[in-house]
């Protein structure tokens, strides 16, 4: 059978201008059943401020400006996910799925474990994928953005990585044998950064 080929757009990280505000806080720690608060690491002025990130009305506004279109993809991805997978497993039944049926006790043979075909733990696998798809990516992209606000570039690149990873995932859900998910674009974003 012919090959076919569907390509489809891998998630870029866009240029983010605003940062989120580095700032010094404290740190709290339980000593002898009384809570001590020191501004340092382990309260020892070598090792530095406790410091972190706090949101800012800007950082939020670009966030939400560049999340816009990206929640798009997404919705649209998972809704075509979950077209696909519905004509594809329509009518499946869980009896009908059996393979074999076997009790593995001698001393109880009332106990029987029921063998799957091939389809239904495909089914399964899949079912489980299209559960939390959705929350995953835009939790992952949520991160990534953080990330380029607070330059955090390497766990920028991971979130990255991790995205186009979901997507393929989910690109790739419930479509026939001859179909073959390729991303567009000369370089291949899951192996572009392999050393």
């Amino acid at each position: 059978m012919k090959k076919f080929t569907i390509e489809i757009t891998p998630v870029k990280s866009p240029y983010m201008r605003e940062t989120m505000l580095w700032t010094d806080t404290v740190a709290k720690k339980r000593v002898k059943g009384k809570v001590v608060y020191h501004a340092h690491k382990w309260n020892n002025p070598k090792c530095g401020l406790n410091r972190r990130y706090l949101d800012n009305d800007l950082a939020t506004a670009e966030r939400d400006r560049h999340s816009a279109r990206i929640e798009g993809l997404f919705q649209r991805a998972f809704d075509k996910a979950v077209i696909r997978h519905e004509l594809k497993y329509a009518g499946i039944n869980y009896q009908d799925e059996i393979a074999r049926t076997y009790a593995p006790y001698a001393i109880a043979p009332n106990a029987t474990i029921s063998e799957m075909t091939l389809k239904w733990r495909k089914y399964e696998a899949d079912r489980k994928v299209l559960k939390n798809a959705l929350a995953k990516l835009r939790t992952k992209y949520t991160l990534m953005m953080c990330c380029l606000q607070q330059g955090k570039w390497d766990a920028a690149k991971d979130c990255l990585y991790d995205l186009n990873v979901y997507l393929m995932e989910l690109q790739s859900l419930a479509r026939p044998d001859h179909h073959e998910i390729v991303f567009k674009g000369k370089n291949n974003p899951l192996t572009a950064n392999r050393r």
